[in-house]
């Protein structure tokens, strides 16, 4: 839980202030763990699979005249490792209730 407040806080400081953050931040943000939920019912690494679907979406930007936006990716794999946690600790308890 340590990195994941970390990295928010990265993202947040790389912003003058929250208001600049805006909507697209945090849609970038709910992309990546939707991402990672797919990537966990197609069994495939969820972390890692948001970072690619945030990276093919800035590329796809910059090759239509826009930019690569490095801010919007790191919120798309904030998003993904958010959701790679919650599953993981999800999983450690189910777990543990298995084996009582």
């Amino acid at each position: 839980m340590k990195k994941i407040l970390v990295l928010f806080a990265a993202v947040t400081v790389g912003c003058a202030s929250s208001q600049d953050i805006g909507k697209d931040k945090y849609y970038h943000l709910a992309a990546g763990g939707t991402t990672a939920i797919v990537a966990n019912e197609m069994e495939l690494p969820r972390a890692s699979s948001a970072f690619a679907a945030g990276f093919a979406k800035e590329t796809y930007d910059y090759i239509r005249g826009g930019r690569f936006d490095a801010k919007d990716l790191l919120a798309t794999t904030l998003g993904g490792l958010i959701v790679n946690y919650v599953i993981k600790k999800r999983n450690e308890r189910k777990n543990k209730k298995s084996n009582r």
